[in-house]
């Protein structure tokens, strides 16, 4: 016995839309995992259909029982595995997994306990776009970032804002200090198009206070601000963050500002996202 494929209607959401999950993508209008078949061996596949036993499964798959054009065209189609009562081996077809695309992946660690962070925002941050998935439970993340939005330097934003909300919510949470934390710090990782980053693992510290000192110069380098990549004045921008309180906000200094404005003489960089 083996299993067969029912493919219903294709699913008319965006592959390319949806957030990045360790599976695949994560379907927000569905709250359902979509798995990437694409890149599955023969029996990474059998695996996952055995584990379904005869559930619905959504999917990114390539057929030749779809007819598919050779130039590749992949459906996202919610799938229905059957059971057959002939064949001996599963039929589909693993189509050459795209090259324009980079993939990044890694796992993140808080410094002071050694133990796996889950749940956390993960970003790939283009001055036009960004690309988040959110971290499993043993801490893991996996990313496929279209190629024309990578550059020569790139940055990758790890963010524990949701995360350390909830901690400071807990009513049982006592006073901590540096050496038994427990609220991560926001992280900025910055690799190149030729230097990807795979299966790497990040110590995140503890969030602490910075004591710094004073600078003095002859004059203040610009602010910038970008709203869905288009530059945009203060006053715009200060305008529809204050009447968009859901749309996606960043801010940057340093070297992770020039690297995703790709300008050498700037203060701060202020991002804004409404998608």
């Amino acid at each position: 016995m083996n299993d067969r494929i029912k493919v219903h209607t294709p699913c008319p959401e965006s592959w390319e839309d949806m957030q990045h999950s360790v599976e695949g993508k994560f379907c927000e209008k569905c709250s359902k995992s979509v798995i990437d078949f694409t890149d599955k061996t023969e029996e990474q596949i059998q695996d996952i259909l055995k584990k379904a036993n005869g559930k619905e499964i959504c999917g990114r798959i390539s057929t030749r029982s779809l007819a598919l054009a050779a130039t590749g065209i992949i459906l996202i189609t919610n799938l229905t595995f059957t059971k057959a009562q002939t064949q001996s081996t599963v039929g589909i077809a693993i189509e050459q997994k795209s090259t324009d695309v980079t993939k990044v992946s890694g796992k993140l660690i808080f410094k002071l306990t050694k133990k796996e962070i889950p749940n956390a925002e993960v970003f790939f941050i283009n001055r036009s776009k960004y690309i988040k998935t959110i971290t499993d439970e043993n801490g893991n993340f996996a990313l496929e970032i279209p190629n024309e939005l990578i550059n020569r330097k790139n940055v990758l934003y790890f963010d524990f804002e949701k995360l350390n909300s909830e901690t400071y919510k807990n009513p049982n949470r006592k006073t901590t200090t540096l050496v038994n934390g427990d609220i991560y710090e926001n992280t900025s990782i910055i690799f190149s198009k030729n230097e990807p980053i795979n299966g790497k693992e990040f110590r995140i510290d503890s969030q602490h206070s910075y004591l710094g000192g004073i600078a003095i110069m002859p004059e203040r380098p610009p602010d910038y601000y970008y709203f869905n990549g288009k530059s945009v004045s203060e006053k715009k921008f200060d305008q529809l963050k204050k009447e968009n309180p859901d749309y996606q906000y960043f801010f940057f200094k340093d070297k992770e500002a020039e690297i995703i404005s790709r300008k050498g003489y700037l203060a701060s960089l202020q991002l804004l996202y409404s998608n």
